[in-house]
């Protein structure tokens, strides 16, 4: 279960609550394309993972060759994950890492998330970022 939207510029919102197989990943490649789609240039990717939970070993690596494929349309990524999942937070880190992206984070406070993604926000962007992670 995902939602993926794009309400203000170039920011898109991503809520994971779980991907069940890979043929649920392919569909959340596809909201992800769409949205990319829609932002002219490169997008600021605000990620809510934070009711997730350990993937499957498949999910998981079609989930991070998503991530690489994404990787020319992204200037900033962050992913907010929950503090008491710590054997999901190990395997996202992995995935962004491995994702080869520098500009792709993960954060546990919201409010350090959104000052990095701040940095290359308009104003409007980051308030709607940082409602978005209430």
């Amino acid at each position: 279960m995902y939602e993926v939207e794009v309400r203000v510029g170039r920011l898109i919102e991503a809520r994971l609550v779980s991907l069940a197989d890979v043929d649920e990943v392919g569909r959340f490649e596809r909201a992800m394309g769409d949205a990319f789609a829609a932002v002219q240039g490169r997008s600021v990717v605000c990620a809510d993972w934070r009711r997730a939970n350990i993937l499957p070993p498949p999910v998981a690596e079609r989930l991070m060759a998503l991530l690489q494929r994404g990787n020319p349309h992204v200037e900033r990524s962050a992913i907010l994950l929950a503090q008491k999942h710590a054997t999901f937070n190990l395997q996202v880190e992995r995935l962004v890492r491995e994702a080869a992206n520098p500009a792709r984070r993960t954060f546990r406070d919201p409010a350090a998330m959104v000052t990095f993604l701040g940095e290359t926000l308009t104003p409007e962007e980051k308030a709607r970022a940082a409602q978005f992670l209430v």
